[in-house]
C-alpha cells in the first residue's frame, strides 16, 4: 500500500509541475497574442484561470499562429520562371523545445524532427514556395530546406536549349556546359548536334517554340531575334546612319578621316573571304574575317649612286681616279595610301557591325592622314580593337543612330536614336546587352595580335589617353610605355 501511495505522490507532483507550466505559458502566449493583435488586453492571470483552461488556451493560441503560418500566400511566378524564390531566411537559434519557424514552444502540439531541429509542422516551409513541406524526405541548401520538386526547378540545371532537366549519366554525375558569357546553360549533346548559333550574338536557337526559332539570311547564318531587330543588311540604307555614327565619333577624338570617307560596302561571308585572299593582311588568323580596309599603297622606287672604294687596286667604271667606283642600289619609299573601300559582312547586329567598322577606319584614318610608318601588325591592330572598344563603350553610354546626321559621341538624341542608359524598353535592353557582349569578345580575345595588341594599347590609352598614343605611334611606330 505505501508503495503504491508513494507512487500517487509522484504523479501528483508531475501533474502540479505540469499545470505550473502550463499556466506560465499561457500568460506568456496570451500576452504575446495581445501585443500582436494590438488589442491591449492583459493576460488572464494563472490565479483565475484552471490548469485545464491555461492549457485549452495555449493550444488555441498556438494553432492560430499555426494556421496564419500555413496560409501564407506562395509568391507569384516570374515571367520565364515558375518562381522566383524569396531570399532564403536561415535557421533561427532558439532553445530547446521551441520552433525554429514561430519560436513558440511545442510542449502542446508536438512537432517533427528536421535538420536537428523540433518544428510545428505548420512552421517546416520551403525556401522557395514557401508551403508546408509535408513529404518525409525534402532537400537543403545553405542551411534552409526546399521541397525536392522546388529544388530541382531552382537549382538542378535545365538545357536552354531542349528546356528539359540535365539527365544525370551512369556515375550520378550531371554534365552540362555553360556559355562563357551568356551563362546558358545546355546539354553537351547540342555543341555538335547541328544546334544553331546566332552568328551574332553565338546563342543556341531553342526547340519548341516559334517566337524563339531564328532567323536565317541568304548564305546560311542564322540570327536570333534580338539581333535580327537590329542588323544591318542594306549597302544604301542600313549602312550609311551607321557610318554616320562612327565617322562622328572619330572627329570628336580628332581623327576625322580626311580628304574624304572612303565607300562603305556590306557583302556576304564568301566576297569577304575572297577579298581577304587577294589583300592577305589577315593571314595566320584563326577567327572569322568580318570586316576589311581595302587600300593601295603608293611606292616610288628611286635608283642611287653610293661610293665604293676599291682599295686601291685599280680602277672601278669610268670614274678617273683609281681604286674608286661607284655602286646603285634601289630604294623605295612609300608616297602615300588610296583607301579604296571599307567592307563589312552584312547581316551583323548593329552593335557588332558597328564595332567592325570602327576596326575598319581606324585602318583607314591611319593610312589617309599620312606620316604613319608601317606598323607590326600588333600595334595597328591593338589600336583598331582600341578604337572599335571606344565606340561600343560609347554606344552603351549615348546609343547609336539610326538616322543620316544623327549624333554620335554622347548628349542627347532625336528619334530614331537607340539610347542606352536606364533601359525602359525591349529594344534599349537588348542594345545594352548586345554592347557588352561584344565589348567582353574584344576585352576578352586571346590572341596575341588582336588580343594582346588591345590591352597593350588599351593600357597605354589609360594612362596617357587617346591623342597621345595615336601620336606617339605616328612618331616612333611603336606604343608608348603603360
Amino acid at each position: 500500500g505505501g508503495g503504491g501511495g508513494g507512487g500517487g505522490g509522484r504523479r501528483r507532483d508531475d501533474e502540479d509541475a505540469d499545470a505550473a507550466l502550463a499556466r506560465a505559458l499561457a500568460e506568456e502566449e496570451t500576452e504575446a497574442a495581445a501585443r500582436h493583435h494590438g488589442d491591449g488586453g492583459r493576460a488572464p492571470s494563472g490565479r483565475d484561470a484552471t490548469a485545464a483552461d491555461d492549457e485549452a488556451l495555449a493550444r488555441a493560441l498556438q494553432e492560430e499562429e499555426d494556421a496564419g503560418w500555413a496560409a501564407a500566400p506562395a509568391p507569384p511566378p516570374a515571367p520565364g520562371a515558375s518562381f522566383v524564390p524569396p531570399s532564403p531566411v536561415p535557421v533561427r537559434s532558439v532553445p530547446p523545445g521551441h520552433c525554429p519557424g514561430c519560436e513558440r514552444s511545442t510542449a502542446w502540439t508536438g512537432g517533427i524532427s528536421a535538420m536537428g531541429r523540433t518544428w510545428h509542422p505548420t512552421c517546416f516551409t520551403c525556401a522557395g514556395c514557401r508551403r508546408v513541406i509535408a513529404e518525409p524526405s525534402f532537400a537543403t541548401r545553405d542551411g534552409v530546406a526546399y521541397h525536392k520538386s522546388c529544388f530541382r526547378e531552382l537549382f538542378h540545371p535545365k538545357c536552354v536549349v531542349c528546356d528539359v532537366f540535365i539527365p544525370a549519366d551512369r556515375s550520378g554525375s550531371v554534365k552540362f556546359l555553360t556559355h562563357p558569357y551568356w551563362g546558358d546553360v545546355f546539354c553537351p549533346t547540342h555543341d555538335d548536334d547541328g544546334t544553331r548559333r546566332c552568328d551574332g550574338c553565338d546563342r543556341l536557337e531553342r526547340r519548341g517554340t516559334s517566337e524563339n526559332q531564328f532567323g536565317e539570311l541568304p548564305d546560311g547564318r542564322a540570327l536570333c531575334i534580338e539581333c535580327a531587330s537590329t542588323a544591318v543588311i542594306d549597302s544604301a540604307s542600313d549602312a550609311p546612319p551607321l557610318y554616320d555614327d562612327v565617322c562622328l565619333f572619330f572627329e570628336s577624338k580628332d581623327m576625322p578621316l580626311l580628304p574624304q570617307r572612303p565607300p562603305l560596302h556590306l557583302v556576304p561571308q564568301e566576297m569577304l573571304n575572297d577579298a581577304d585572299d587577294v589583300e592577305g593582311w589577315h593571314r595566320g588568323r584563326t577567327a572569322r574575317t568580318r570586316g576589311l580596309c581595302m587600300f593601295q599603297e603608293h611606292r616610288i622606287r628611286t635608283v642611287e649612286r653610293v661610293p665604293n672604294v676599291n682599295g686601291g687596286r685599280g680602277f672601278s667604271n669610268s670614274s678617273g681616279f683609281p681604286g674608286l667606283g661607284f655602286s646603285e642600289r634601289v630604294v623605295t619609299r612609300t608616297a602615300g595610301h588610296t583607301v579604296n573601300a571599307v567592307v563589312v559582312l552584312y547581316g551583323l547586329p548593329l552593335i557588332a557591325a558597328g564595332a567592325i567598322l570602327a576596326h575598319e577606319c581606324t585602318h583607314a584614318y591611319i593610312r589617309l592622314a599620312g606620316g604613319y610608318p608601317r606598323l607590326e601588325p600588333k600595334v595597328e591592330e591593338g589600336l583598331c580593337q582600341l578604337m572599335a572598344l571606344l565606340w561600343v563603350e560609347n554606344a552603351a553610354l549615348h546609343g547609336v543612330s539610326r538616322e543620316r546626321g544623327g549624333p554620335s559621341s554622347g548628349g542627347g538624341g532625336k528619334g530614331g536614336k537607340v539610347s542606352a542608359p536606364a533601359p525602359a524598353s525591349w529594344e534599349e535592353a537588348n542594345a545594352a546587352a548586345m554592347a557588352g557582349y561584344v565589348a567582353n569578345q574584344i576585352r576578352t580575345d586571346r590572341s596575341e595580335i588582336y588580343g594582346d595588341g588591345l590591352r597593350a594599347a588599351l593600357a597605354a590609352h589609360n594612362k596617357h589617353g587617346l591623342r597621345a598614343v595615336f601620336s606617339h605611334v605616328r612618331a616612333t611606330g611603336r606604343l608608348p610605355p603603360p
